[in-house]
């Protein structure tokens, strides 16, 4: 295992009464293509969101990247597809890579390059001109997968990345997952399907 990418130490989420996640410790190297297996309800969202620093765990803790989780300069070196996610449905695909391109302090030069770059590789070129509110779950799905790359992040998470996706979708995402694990990206696939990890 390289350098550590991730990593918790007695991580733990408690909302009211309910203990959400218990004492999470692990670590994950560089280059890792990393499989959060769970039943739904097991915590494995909420532990993602406090390792992105979008949920403040009760205890414990997370540094990603050598910083402490949810910094803004480990951040931007992050993509994240979540499980469930709303876009801006008068956006086109571009529009979308582009703000959150930007959001990732890339440059406008840059996206110009990557964005078509993207929209090809998630197979959305020929769709390119119409708005997110005319998509399809699996296209809604592809394209979240495509904002997810736009950084072309150091580590990348996958919350339930092949919801909604048919036979050739879920392929899709498994080659983009090997060919991210090639480039040297972290993965963090969470899942509550044995066959998909």
């Amino acid at each position: 295992m390289g350098e550590l990418v991730i990593e918790t130490r007695d991580l733990r989420k408690v909302f009211g009464n309910k203990v959400a996640v218990h004492n999470l410790t692990l670590e994950v190297g560089q280059g890792e293509v990393f499989g959060f297996l769970g039943p739904n309800g097991a915590g494995k969202s909420t532990s993602v969101k406090m390792l992105l620093g979008l949920v403040r765990s009760t205890s414990g803790q997370a540094w990603l990247l050598g910083r402490p989780a949810g910094e803004t300069a480990a951040r931007r070196l992050v993509g994240f597809l979540p499980e469930h996610f709303r876009f801006y449905d008068w956006l086109t695909p571009g529009e979308l890579l582009e703000f959150h391109g930007r959001l990732c302090g890339m440059s406008r030069a840059r996206l110009r390059k990557r964005i078509p770059q993207l929209l090809d590789l998630v197979g959305l070129e020929p769709h390119s001109g119409k708005r997110l509110g005319a998509f399809s779950k699996g296209m809604l799905q592809r394209i979240g997968l495509a904002q997810a790359l736009v950084n072309e992040p150091a580590l990348l998470f996958l919350d339930e990345p092949t919801s909604g996706l048919d036979p050739l979708g879920r392929r899709l995402v498994r080659d983009i997952i090997a060919a991210e694990r090639e480039r040297g990206t972290t993965i963090f696939l969470n899942s509550h399907l044995l066959g998909e990890v």
